[in-house]
């Protein structure tokens, strides 16, 4: 003989059977959004890998500016730019002129990357291993607490929140953002410093003697420079012009043009110095000594204080205080949906 069911126990019934229907759910969305993430880092990589053994065909005066992003890559880009025309500022955009490697040889097709007329400057933030050989490649590399800050701001421009420094810098250091491993990137090219077909260049030695930089990365690339082009080529690769023409540079400001923080900031060596708390600067020094030891760096290699920065302390911009820590959790989302799209797999 049953008993029958009393409408409150009819209920509790109901709302349990939504409950674990619910659960279901969520841990079938979280299970899906795994898969397909998952599944664009497998795409990605074919589509690059396609683009770089089959699209891609090798000239002669080929150039990549490669670097870690927030590393210098855009004023190399104008660099070379002003060194291989005569300098006029009637493109739309830096990249129309010196274009990304990656999204071209992902999504464009095999036509994409011959279109473009030589002398080719590609622009690319690929580790050396991923990036096809046959071109001369010229990398930057900065200080990596300047290139904190650096991509601090930039996520800041780029996903328009306000975003907790600290919050920040800790994921960095950890290799979590958008951007990946400023450590992964800096060990695949290290060893090949001093390679032929390799510019190894500090950000920091580029913006203190520009004129020498230009002398050297034209040297190194067969191109001739003209002594009365050379003061029209500083004037152009400085940071007071680059910033008059800002839009050339980041079109993505049109969409954010309600934020203060600028594309280019202030351009300057040392920038971020000063800012990490003494737990992200005591894990900044343990990953450099891991590094250090693991690429075997001697104490006279001249590029040997990017991995032993100085401890100076030096003023520095005025930066925002507190956060706004969901605001933090909204853009680390944001960044592993887009990890898929990345341009350092």
């Amino acid at each position: 003989m049953s008993i029958p069911m009393t409408p409150r126990r009819t209920e509790e019934s109901a709302r349990q059977r939504r409950g674990v229907a619910c659960r279901l759910l969520d841990l079938s969305c979280a299970a899906l959004a795994g898969l397909n993430r998952g599944l664009g880092l497998i795409l990605n990589r074919l589509q690059l890998l396609r683009g770089v053994r089959y699209w891609y065909r090798p000239r002669p005066d080929d150039v990549f500016v490669v670097s870690f992003p927030k590393s210098g890559t855009t004023l190399m880009q104008m660099m070379l730019y002003q060194l291989t025309t005569s300098g006029e500022m009637d493109f739309p955009h830096i990249d129309s002129v010196s274009p990304s490697f990656e999204p071209n040889a992902r999504h464009g097709n095999p036509q994409t990357l011959e279109l473009v007329p030589s002398p080719r400057i590609f622009k690319s933030h690929l580790r050396y291993e991923l990036l096809p050989r046959g071109a001369r490649y010229i990398y930057l590399a900065r200080d990596v607490r300047d290139v904190a800050v650096s991509a601090y701001y930039h996520s800041r421009l780029v996903g328009g929140l306000d975003l907790d420094l600290s919050w920040y810098l800790d994921r960095f250091l950890a290799g979590q953002t958008i951007f990946g491993s400023w450590f992964e990137h800096l060990e695949s090219w290290w060893p090949h410093r001093n390679d032929a077909d390799v510019l190894f260049l500090r950000f920091e030695e580029v913006v203190a003697d520009l004129e020498g930089t230009v002398r050297r990365v034209a040297e190194f690339c067969g191109f001739e420079i003209r002594e009365e082009e050379m003061p029209r080529i500083l004037e152009r690769c400085s940071l007071d012009f680059m910033k008059r023409h800002e839009e050339k540079f980041d079109p993505r400001l049109r969409r954010v043009a309600r934020q203060r923080v600028a594309f280019i900031r202030d351009g300057k060596a040392r920038a971020g110095r000063d800012i990490l708390n003494p737990a992200q600067k005591q894990l900044l020094a343990s990953k450099l000594a891991v590094l250090e030891r693991k690429l075997g760096v001697s104490a006279q290699d001249p590029k040997a204080d990017l991995l032993r920065p100085s401890p100076r302390r030096l003023s520095t911009d005025c930066l925002p205080s507190g956060g706004h820590e969901r605001a933090g959790r909204q853009l680390h989302r944001g960044e592993r949906r887009a990890v898929a799209d990345r341009s350092h797999p």
